[in-house]
């Protein structure tokens, strides 16, 4: 992992077409300095740029730099918990299967990138 800052990849704007996540999971502390990190791709099988700024962690298209997902996180007394989030409803950018799809889609995303358990290169 790097120390991905939003200004060291291409990022688009968010969309203004998106959809609440209604999202309320909770990581541990290590899982969180992870998450305020963030991760930039090292090849060109890593689909995703992700940042964090103003306590949200921003999930961006690695290859287009379209905004997909973003997710507010907030420090709890033993880990970081996520209190909600959105996922872009633009079509041009992305075509989403169905909001369930998309809360379990991007909690197995943050877990595979940053969880205690993650896959580290």
């Amino acid at each position: 992992m790097s120390d991905a800052k939003p200004a060291a990849f291409k990022r688009l704007s968010p969309p203004q077409k998106r959809e609440q996540l209604e999202l309320s999971e909770h990581f541990s502390d290590a899982e969180g300095a992870r998450m305020r990190e963030g991760f930039t791709p090292r090849d060109m099988d890593d689909r995703w740029f992700v940042s964090f700024d103003d306590d949200w962690l921003n999930f961006h298209r690695s290859w287009t730099g379209a905004h997909i997902y973003a997710v507010q996180l907030d420090d709890s007394p033993s880990g970081v918990r996520v209190v909600g989030g959105w996922v872009s409803r633009d079509e041009n950018d992305y075509r989403s299967p169905g909001i369930e799809h998309d809360r379990e889609f991007i909690l197995k995303l943050i877990k595979s990138l940053f969880g205690d358990d993650r896959n580290v290169r």
